[in-house]
């Protein structure tokens, strides 16, 4: 939770038509969508927080002061996310 994200240095991001796009070094397009391919509104503003310097746990307080969810799955959910997005190169530590 003390790690702090930030944009993989190969990886150009940024929003279009209002959404946010990632390009990786692996010539990969990565937009950030739900389970149900709907725009995901917690992961892009988990991507928008996301600037090298706010750790996973102040990336989780603001969720939890912006979105009706416990501690608990916006902790979760919030981990999960940055590690899938460190695993496609969008994020590194």
């Amino acid at each position: 939770m003390t790690d702090v994200p930030r944009v993989h240095l190969e990886t150009a991001l940024q929003k279009v038509g209002g959404r946010w796009v990632a390009a990786t070094p692996d010539d990969q397009l990565h937009s950030f969508e739900g389970r149900g391919g709907e725009v995901s509104e917690v992961g892009e503003r988990i991507v928008e927080l996301i600037d090298g310097k706010r750790s996973v746990a102040e990336i989780v307080a603001v969720l939890l002061s912006e979105f009706e969810v416990t501690p608990e799955v916006a902790e979760t959910d919030t981990l999960d996310f940055v590690a899938l997005l460190a695993d496609k190169h969008v994020l590194t530590f």
